[in-house]
């Protein structure tokens, strides 16, 4: 029998009986679940968060103490104290580690990096001391890495020595980046495109959403990049905020409120992905950045898009009666607006390798070149629920030193050619649908089930040179009988469907 929506209620109210105790939340935080991920993952404990932007005031009494290490890459203004001289990256710090009990960020126990690199108008002329900055956090063993700024810069293909820094981190030293899409206030909302470096490929770009978390924000950054792939991945809150004030020593209140920006939307997925390196580092779960990204991604919430309308694919077409997209995640929001508590579900329900999979997991692999690998899953889904699948590959970039063997501005990143995977459905060994973008590493699938059946997920290596390609997959479907489980994992399952809204 299925579990009622009173036996998950008791069941998550026995989660938080069990739980640390609670807190007290500012508004964003409860409205993606982030509290309810916070006691199931954790939060943010042994993990170091990277903070590239105007410096942070490490005395400011919710973030005090938990600072490991500091630089001012802005030479031109003198100290080499990493202090807020805009306010602004005291603003992104706090939304994820936040301790206050009032206005809780989403980490409030993981540490950070303070690597200054913007000026105290908050702004830089070129990415050089980006770079350097990036740089620093990477030597400093940062488990992630946030980067709340936008430049004009050249192209938005991610193809700057920026962005192949941040490419080459998530896939040489396994460094997860959140990236704010930028703001577009005022510069053609509905069209406006993403600038670098949120147009790299292996970090997660993201976009904001309203005030009431149903949509994503007219100012936020959307549509393609230059060589069309799709940005952002996902959304997450960014409106009427309430964050540290970096002036509070002088008589200032410790809080600024009614702040908005993607800034802000950023900071929210880099605590949830510390969250999510703390419980995998406990419970033994992979937190490769392919897993971290398809996990987070997968567990979106299919929010409204800047007019209303209901998420989509940018792309669809339907030959042969085959739903199929080379573009396939919604011009607006990506995958949708992240979901702590769909996360904690999404992530906690564990690996799985081929072939007999669960309704709801991931897994770490790799695909040949023309090989196709299955998930089938041995559950029967229920008509008229909806299987979401995404998959997630690296493009490889290789780094030269300059000879001083630190990571800096210096080095020279190089970008091998993007291997391409696919991603299908399968009924009964039947196509019915299909995620195809040549151009990108990111496939995503969100499929209504018209039949109750048993389903099939197959990666399809497209088009893989230079030996095996590792991917990650994360997938979510409803099934008809809930799987055989312990306490534990049934508890879990309530409350992954207690947090799921019908996805449209």
């Amino acid at each position: 029998m299925r579990f009622s929506n009173g036996r998950c209620l008791l069941a998550l109210a026995l989660v938080s009986a069990l739980s640390a105790p609670a807190w007290a939340l500012d508004g964003s935080v409860p409205g993606i679940h982030g509290d309810l991920s916070r006691t199931l993952l954790g939060d943010g404990t042994g993990v170091v968060i990277g903070f590239i932007d105007s410096g942070v005031d490490d005395t400011h009494p919710a973030l005090v103490g938990r600072m490991d290490a500091e630089k001012n890459w802005v030479t031109s203004e003198g100290s080499n104290t990493g202090d807020d001289v805009a306010g602004h990256g005291t603003w992104v710090a706090s939304a994820a580690l936040s301790n206050d009990p009032t206005y809780t960020g989403m980490a409030p126990g993981a540490h950070y990096v303070n690597s200054r690199v913007l000026s105290s108008t908050n702004g830089f002329l070129s990415d050089v001391q980006v770079r350097n900055g990036v740089g620093y956090a990477i030597d400093q063993g940062v488990d992630i890495m946030n980067l709340s700024l936008t430049y004009n810069a050249a192209t938005n293909t991610g193809n700057t020595q920026l962005e192949l820094m941040i490419d080459w981190a998530a896939y040489a030293r396994g460094i997860s980046t959140s990236l704010a899409t930028g703001n577009i206030s005022g510069s053609s909302p509905s069209t406006s495109s993403v600038r670098g470096p949120s147009s790299a490929y292996n970090g997660v770009t993201v976009g904001r959403t309203t005030a009431d978390f149903s949509r994503v924000h007219s100012d936020s950054a959307i549509a393609f990049t230059g060589d069309g792939r799709m940005k952002p991945d996902v959304v997450a809150p960014g409106t009427t905020l309430t964050l540290a004030n970096d002036d509070w020593e002088g008589g200032a209140p410790d809080w600024d409120t009614s702040l908005n920006g993607t800034s802000f939307a950023a900071p929210h997925v880099a605590g949830l992905m510390a969250q999510q390196i703390e419980a995998g580092t406990n419970l033994g779960l992979s937190t490769n950045p392919l897993v971290v990204k398809a996990t987070i991604m997968n567990s979106a919430d299919k929010v409204l898009d800047k007019s209303g309308n209901a998420w989509e694919p940018a792309n669809l077409t339907l030959p042969g009666g085959v739903f199929t997209t080379s573009q396939p995640l919604d011009t607006h929001s990506g995958a949708g607006q992240i979901d702590g508590l769909a996360l904690a579900t999404q992530y906690l329900a564990g690996e799985q390798g081929p072939t007999s999979a669960n309704p709801i997991g991931w897994d770490l692999h790799e695909v040949n070149n023309s090989q196709s690998i299955d998930y089938t899953l041995h559950r029967q889904l229920e008509a008229g629920s909806m299987l979401t699948a995404t998959l997630s590959w690296f493009r490889h970039v290789s780094r030269t030193d300059n000879g001083d063997g630190l990571v800096n501005a210096a080095d020279t990143f190089t970008r091998s050619p993007l291997n391409d995977l696919n991603l299908q459905i399968l009924r009964n060994g039947v196509l019915l649908a299909q995620s195809i973008s040549a151009v990108d590493n990111v496939e995503h699938l969100n499929f209504l089930i018209d039949e109750q059946a048993k389903y099939t997920l197959r990666v399809i290596g497209q088009s893989v040179a230079g030996g095996a390609e590792q991917f990650a997959l994360a997938w979510w479907g409803t099934a008809i009988v809930p799987e055989p489980a312990s306490l534990t994992l049934a508890l879990l399952a309530c409350v992954g469907l207690l947090a799921r809204r019908r996805r449209k």
